[in-house]
């Protein structure tokens, strides 16, 4: 990307922009025309020095013509502001075509604030809305330059800082129309709160149906209607030596937002120390697979990951280390805890054996991203105006 003359405070407007267009993790959906689907990545909120900054992804239902004569089915523009009079300029336009293959992009140089003007779409104005939001309600309000910060005085009591509770996330398993994810007790355990995070990016609140802390078994619930239904297998007791697939969402932050998929077999049909209720695969599997589908050869899920052997505590305790020694919850009892809980999934009999890729893109359909969101302990203060 060429460097901008941003001429009404280049040296901000600039790094603002600097991130990759590739960058967002957290999506809200906005109200948009029926031709295509919106939403705002609400990590690409930012402000400085009285400019605001967030990044809008339109997806379009059919695939739409650039003047160049190429085709594209996304777009990502990102949007310079100001919240305090509601106008806003778009800074950069990137077009993504098959596969989110960016493929052309205009940038818009350079922008004054005589360029800014009201959003020209209910989902910009939206979309600004919800990011002038986030950033009143931030840690610290942006401030305009010249203006000076009240004086206050900050006395911090003498205990020390909790450590910071970040959010992790896992996987799940979309097992009913009408919105229920099954994934593992360990993965929504001691929350503030859960959301699922659906194949769009979309960020969907969700609410703690059910959980199984002996069977490592959760169940959520959010509100939305899925085309796509994972398929139990009706037989789901696995067979030793049969191939599987794994789907899942491991190590996000470095390997990406995007499902990965893992081949391996069924080594045996019980768990660590002859556990009944799990089974040992040989698939390899990260931190995020947690809660994720285990597949057998039609498509049908036999079972849901749920650790991986420690290899280094094992090679200190028996001299060897272990490869690719990890556990799943037998689909017997996956099944048991959704009757128990009224799910109505649907069940196959299938065994026509399927092409690796066509397990792949079943599987990426049926799971999503489950995310336990740990807001970090206040610290007391106590503010003190002069």
């Amino acid at each position: 990307m060429k460097k901008s003359a941003l001429c009404v405070m280049p040296v901000v407007l600039v790094a603002l922009l600097t991130p990759a267009v590739t960058s967002a993790v957290q999506w809200r959906n906005l109200n948009a025309a029926g031709d295509f689907q919106s939403m705002v990545d609400m990590d690409s909120v930012t402000s400085a020095q009285g400019v605001q900054r967030f990044m809008l992804r339109r997806a379009f239902n059919a695939p739409q013509t650039l003047p160049s004569g190429h085709t594209y089915r996304s777009t990502r523009l990102h949007y310079v502001g100001d919240c305090s009079r509601g106008t806003l300029a778009a800074a950069l336009t990137a077009y993504y075509g098959e596969d989110r293959k960016l493929i052309h992009s205009e940038q818009r140089s350079p922008i004054r604030r005589s360029d800014f003007a009201a959003p020209d779409s209910s989902d910009v104005a939206e979309a600004m809305n919800l990011a002038c939001q986030r950033i009143a309600e931030g840690p610290a309000a942006p401030v305009t330059p010249g203006t000076p910060a009240p004086p206050v005085q900050i006395t911090v009591k003498p205990a020390p800082q909790p450590p910071a509770r970040g959010s992790t996330s896992g996987s799940g398993i979309i097992v009913s129309e009408s919105g229920q994810v099954l994934t593992n007790h360990h993965v929504v355990n001691a929350c503030d709160a859960h959301e699922v995070i659906d194949g769009n990016n979309a960020v969907l609140p969700a609410t703690l149906l059910a959980s199984d802390t002996q069977r490592d078994l959760a169940l959520l619930a959010v509100d939305k209607r899925f085309a796509n239904v994972a398929r139990v297998r009706s037989d789901a007791s696995p067979k030793l030596g049969e191939a599987i697939t794994v789907v899942g969402y491991p190590l996000v932050n470095v390997l990406g937002s995007n499902p990965t998929v893992g081949f391996g077999h069924v080594s045996s049909t019980t768990g660590i120390r002859n556990n009944p209720g799990q089974m040992q695969i040989s698939v390899p599997i990260q931190r995020g697979n947690s809660g994720g589908p285990v597949f057998d050869q039609a498509g049908n899920v036999i079972g849901v990951v749920v650790s991986k052997l420690d290899a280094l505590k094992m090679a200190a305790a028996a001299g060897d280390l272990p490869q690719n020694v990890n556990f799943a919850i037998r689909g017997e009892v996956m099944r048991t805890f959704l009757e128990t809980h009224q799910v109505n999934f649907p069940v196959s009999r299938s065994s026509s054996k399927l092409e690796n890729t066509d397990i792949a893109s079943q599987g990426a359909a049926v799971t999503v991203r489950v995310r336990c969101v740990r807001r970090p302990v206040a610290v007391p203060v106590a503010a003190n105006p002069h």
